[in-house]
Parts: structure tokens; C-alpha cells; sequence
């Protein structure tokens, strides 16, 4: 038998079972003395038959994420197809599509086409396609309660007669949402805190972003975030950073297909995080933290820049504009609830400074 491993974008072939000569090579040192080798895989019946949710609960105290195999109908070789054949098409055509940022013909704000260029100011050296759940929007300015509100009902906008793409987006978007769901209820009737389920009835800015990474140099990664955001784009040990170190906000679902590049912070040391072949990454982030005092970990993490093109797919599953974060599970006052008592302008500031592909640091107001 041959076990196939893939660590940092590499793929290591290690005999076992057999008779064989210990592999003396650094990528097999870094397998066996990888904590994060250990993370649990949780198959999605297991999922849905309620008999994980200790699982879970362990998974995130320890590791703060973990991997769930066999999803029924994701099929992530077809959706690399479709996202690499999106971002290869004529840069007039992804025009058409950019948010207003971009291309101020286009009345878009939040979803669809964005860039960040190179030190050469013409060529991407990151793009982003964002995917929403609404299809229209039955709402007018004057019915909601902010400007922030109304953009995050905006219905997607797609490529005209593009093949596939968008069934199979909307695919990927349906799959990733019925699955957050799924987890968020087993994360809520584990912890017994029925009252977490509520707080996502909405979603309004639940996001799926479709991304690919060109490689860069420092000088361009200095043209994505603001001076006055705080990341720092090179590691400790020098190396350029496709995404600098992070928690996410809320509830993550991470594909990276089989690139390498991700790397998360376990007990103080940075570790590669493996890729799971047809897997899909679960995670949450620092509002999910203090909404279970503390019971489910935010995940700090990073991706290097593996000096080639890289594509992943995170999904944000987020909760209702108007979903009350002020305490906690306990009834402990929250950091975040200080700064806004409900979720939605609290979010509006996330992305204002996150999503510099997308928006500008106005464009939700």
C-alpha cells in the first residue's frame, strides 16, 4: 500500500506496511513531527446523525479547526475547473463584473469581480470573485436601517453564457451554506446553547469568495492593505505572506484544493496546516470565541506565498444584521458587544478594512 501525503504544496510517496528503509528527507521529518497531522476528519454522516458533536467540541477546544470528508455532491476537481477558467478570462470581461470600486459604470459594491495590482500598477497580483445568497433584492434603502444593510442584500451578478460557472457556483455556494448550518447547530445543542442557532436566521452577509493568488514581492503586497491595518506580510523567518496572520470573525469553511501555502498557529509555533484531499476546512473565528466563552477557539492563521498561482475558496458563514452579540452563552458582556450590540455594523468595519479587493474604506456607508 502507498500512502500519499501532501504537505506545503509538495507530495511525499512513503511505502508502509512493508519492509523498507526509514525515508530520511525534511518534508517526512515534518510529517511525523506535525501536531497538525493529528486533526481530527469528520465524515458528514457522522455530521448529521448528532453522534460528533463531542467530536467537535474537542476538535475546536484543542486545534481550532478540523477537516470534513465525504460532502455529499462536492465535487472540488469541477469547481478548480470552473474558478481557473473564470479568472483566465479577458480582463475587459472581469471588468464588467467588478464592483463599483473598479469600475464606477457598475452599481455593485460587494459582490462580484475585484483586484489588487502588482508593483507594475496594471497586472492582479490577487483577484476575487464574491458570491452571495440572494438573486434579487426586495428591499429599498428606506426600508432598512443603514446603507450597510441594503449592501448586504445584494443580489450576485455573473459572467453572460459562461459554460457552467454559475450552476456550478451556486452549487458550491448551497453546499458550503447547508453545511455551516449543519455545524453551527451541532456546535449550538453541543455546548446547549440553543439561542446560537437564532443568531444566524438571516445571514445577510454570508460570503463565498472564489480567490487566486498570483506571487508577489513585498512591494506588492504594500499596495493591498492600509498603512493603518496592522498586518505585517512577511513571516518570522522572512518569507513573503499571500494573507498575513489572522483570526476570522465568525464561521469559516476553507477549500484550498491542493495547494500548500496555509499555515496555522498551534501552541505558539507555526505549523503547515496538511491538505485533505476533497476535504473541506472548518474553523472559527473571534466573535464565535467569545459568543461560547471561550468553548469553541478562533483559529490564528496565514498563508505563505508558494511562489506560484494558488487558488482557494473561503466561505463565510456570518450571523443576521440584527443578531444581538452583546453577551455571551453565560451572559458575560462581549469585547465585540461593546463596540456594536449587533452584528451588522460591527461587520461593516471587518470588511471596510478586510476586503480591500472589493470595496473602498467608505463604500458601506
Amino acid at each position: 500500500r502507498i500512502q500519499i501525503l501532501f504537505e506545503a504544496n509538495s507530495v511525499i510517496m512513503v511505502a508502509y506496511n512493508t519492509k523498507c528503509k526509514a525515508v530520511d528527507s525534511p518534508k517526512f521529518k515534518e510529517r511525523t513531527t506535525n501536531p497538525l497531522h493529528d486533526v481530527p476528519q469528520i465524515p458528514h454522516k457522522k455530521l448529521r446523525d448528532g453522534t460528533v458533536r463531542k467530536d467537535i467540541l474537542n476538535a475546536m477546544s484543542e486545534y481550532g479547526f478540523f477537516y470534513i470528508i465525504d460532502i455529499p455532491n462536492y465535487d472540488p476537481d469541477r469547481e478548480l475547473r470552473e474558478i481557473e477558467r473564470f479568472f483566465s478570462m479577458p480582463t475587459k470581461d472581469k471588468m464588467s463584473l467588478a464592483t463599483v470600486k473598479h469600475n464606477t459604470s457598475n452599481t455593485n459594491i460587494l459582490r462580484g469581480y475585484g483586484m489588487a495590482v502588482g508593483s507594475d500598477g496594471e497586472n492582479p497580483v490577487e483577484e476575487v470573485f464574491n458570491v452571495g445568497q440572494y438573486t434579487d433584492r426586495d428591499i429599498t434603502p428606506d426600508k432598512v436601517s443603514c446603507m450597510g444593510e441594503f449592501v448586504s442584500r445584494e443580489p450576485n451578478v455573473w459572467p453572460p453564457l459562461y459554460g457552467d460557472f454559475r450552476n456550478v457556483i451556486e452549487n458550491s455556494f448551497s453546499i458550503r451554506k447547508n453545511l455551516s448550518a449543519l455545524l453551527v447547530q451541532e456546535i449550538a445543542l453541543g455546548l446547549k446553547f440553543p439561542e446560537l442557532l437564532d443568531k444566524f436566521s438571516e445571514g445577510e452577509f454570508t460570503s463565498f469568495y472564489l480567490k487566486k493568488y498570483r506571487p508577489r514581492t513585498q512591494e506588492c503586497n504594500s499596495n493591498i492593505y492600509a498603512k493603518g491595518s496592522g498586518y505585517v506580510m512577511t513571516s518570522e523567518k522572512g518569507e513573503d505572506l499571500a494573507i498575513p496572520s489572522h483570526t476570522d470573525t465568525t464561521v469559516t469553511l476553507l477549500s484550498t484544493y491542493t495547494n500548500g501555502g496555509l499555515q496555522a498557529l498551534y501552541k505558539g509555533e507555526w505549523h503547515n496546516v496538511p491538505v485533505v484531499l476533497d476535504s473541506i476546512l472548518f474553523m472559527t473565528g473571534s466573535l464565535m470565541e467569545e459568543l461560547t466563552d471561550g468553548k469553541v477557539k478562533s483559529l490564528e492563521h496565514r498563508v505563505l506565498d508558494i511562489k506560484q498561482d494558488r487558488y482557494s475558496t473561503p466561505f463565510f458563514y456570518n450571523p443576521s444584521f440584527h443578531a444581538n452579540i452583546a453577551t455571551s452563552m453565560s451572559g458575560l458582556e462581549t469585547a465585540t458587544g461593546q463596540v456594536s450590540p449587533t452584528f451588522g455594523p460591527w461587520q461593516v468595519e471587518q470588511l471596510h478594512r478586510d476586503e480591500p479587493l472589493l470595496l473602498t474604506c467608505t463604500s458601506l456607508y
